[in-house]
Parts: C-alpha cells; structure tokens; sequence
C-alpha cells in the first residue's frame, strides 16, 4: 500500500535503494521529518510507484539489480521528463559512473558516505518546489 501524500505529512518521499538497511534507515530518518515515505528495492519496482502517484522528491541509488539507477532516469526522461527535477541521486558508486548521470536534468547527486543532516536538509528543498506548486493549483 502506497503512502503518498497522506494528510499530515508536508511531504513524500521514494526512497529507490536494494539495501534494506538503508531502506528502513531512510525511512525512520525522514518520517521524523514529516515525510511519509515509500522504499522500491530496485528501478522496475519505483518506476511502478511513479505511474500510480506522486512524490514530493526520489532518493536514487544508481547500483541495484533488475533496473539499476542510471536505467531507471533514462525511462523517466523519457517518460515522465519533469519527474528528474524531483530526483536526487545518493551513491558510492565510482567517479566513471557517476559521470553517466546528467546533473542538468535532476535535482542532484549526494555522494556516500553522507552528513545526515546535509541530506535532510536537500530532501527538504527538493520538496519545496511541489508543495509550491500543488498548493498553487489547489487555490486556482
């Protein structure tokens, strides 16, 4: 059962990560945010999530099986293109690797290891602008 965009939570967030230590990490840290939080183990999985709602902002790991990070922003832009200003990308992946993302397109890239507060407080600024939004069309 998806969580999107529950009454009382400012936020939400898709936490894309095959490491269930992180997946439950993510999602203690950012509901004591006032996210409500869903978790894909992979790309195939997110991308699902993304066609039945929406999110306030997307943490991507690049390295998962089945569609890993780098697929799963390719089938957004082509897809869903305004979906890669919600993403920010979280990786220890190596320098050639990361260099195959296109910072341009998405919200940005938060290399591992990470301050716990620096990601919060991105998260929280990734959101921002949708809650903007919404709330914008919500008074038109």
């Amino acid at each position: 059962m998806s969580r999107v965009d529950p009454p009382g939570r400012n936020f939400s967030a898709l936490v894309v990560d095959d490491d269930p230590g992180l997946q439950g990490f993510f999602h203690t840290l950012l509901s004591r945010h006032g996210f409500a939080v869903d978790s894909a183990p992979n790309g195939r999985v997110a991308f699902d999530y993304l066609r039945r709602g929406s999110y306030s902002v997307i943490l991507l790991d690049l390295m998962m099986p089945d569609v890993n990070g780098l697929e799963l922003l390719e089938l957004l832009g082509r897809e869903s293109p305004s979906l890669l200003r919600r993403v920010i990308v979280m990786t220890g992946a190596a320098q050639p690797l990361v260099d195959e993302v296109d910072t341009s397109r998405i919200w940005g890239l938060i290399r591992k290891p990470f301050d716990i507060d620096e990601v919060v407080s991105k998260l929280r600024s990734c959101a921002r602008p949708s809650e903007v939004a919404r709330d914008a069309r919500l008074s038109t």
